[in-house]
């Protein structure tokens, strides 16, 4: 059963969700009153969630609570699961499974995963969540022969953990492509934004320790919740470009 600082907590955090950024929430006494609480227990569940980036306060007349909607900072120099870097970050992580089926894959997702026509790949489809507000939307496929029973697991957590204590599977290296594209209709519902809103596209082929592909992944993260960050290594002007490190492609604007 939750604590009574911890129910104020979600409540404040659900009423932030169901905000817009630089809406005010109010005072302290304001929130001291709408949720039944003293202002001392109120300011420790707000100091936290101001630590979280989620509220600011504002001094002054026209002062208050506001809602922040703090970054969540992808880090691309390491392969892990949302739940670890959201964990990491002081969020508390969540999931929404969406859809999952053993389908046939189309022509990219055959390239990407070294598979035939007559292969088939399980597809898992989720929202996540940090502090309860969606962060991404991830439509992940494996090899189905791979991870037979993969669908029978708990797929709210991290795939990665399930096919490392299950399949014995140890992430070698992962390949990872980062596009700016704008929200459809579908997929701004889900993740409570507004159409066309800009959104981080990471499409993503990891694959285990003997090299072989076990993952493609389409991952949309909101563009005004998403952080991305980067450790490089510099090599000085006169080094030769190594094709396995990080590269800056430009497309082509159609006319």
């Amino acid at each position: 059963m939750a604590t009574q600082s911890e129910e104020l907590r979600r409540r404040i955090v659900a009423e932030v969700n169901a905000g817009a950024p630089g809406a005010k929430l109010g005072s302290e006494r304001d929130l001291a009153e709408r949720y039944g609480t003293s202002r001392s227990s109120l300011r420790q569940v707000l100091a936290a969630l101001e630590e979280a980036g989620l509220v600011h306060r504002v001094i002054g007349r026209s002062g208050g609570i506001f809602i922040s909607h703090g970054q969540v900072e992808r880090n691309l120099s390491d392969v892990v699961g949302v739940p670890a870097f959201l964990a990491n970050q002081g969020y508390v992580a969540g999931t929404r499974v969406l859809s999952t089926k053993i389908t046939t894959p189309d022509s990219v997702t055959q390239h990407a995963l070294r598979l035939g026509a007559d292969d088939f790949v399980v597809e898992i489809h989720r929202v996540r969540l940090a502090d309860g507000s969606p962060i991404s939307l991830e439509n992940a496929q494996f090899p189905a022969d791979m991870f037979p029973g993969l669908l029978e697991q708990q797929l709210g957590g991290s795939l990665y953990e399930i096919l490392e204590t299950r399949y014995g599977l140890v992430t070698g290296k992962a390949d990872e492509r980062i596009e700016a594209v704008n929200a459809t209709t579908n997929e701004a519902s889900l993740l409570g934004i507004k159409p066309k809103a800009a959104l981080l596209l990471i499409t993503r082929v990891t694959y285990d320790q003997d090299g072989t592909p076990y993952e493609f992944s389409r991952d949309l993260f909101r563009g005004d919740r998403t952080a991305l960050a980067v450790t490089a290594q510099g090599r000085g002007i006169t080094a030769h470009p190594d094709a396995n490190t990080a590269s800056v492609t430009l497309q082509r604007q159609a006319v």
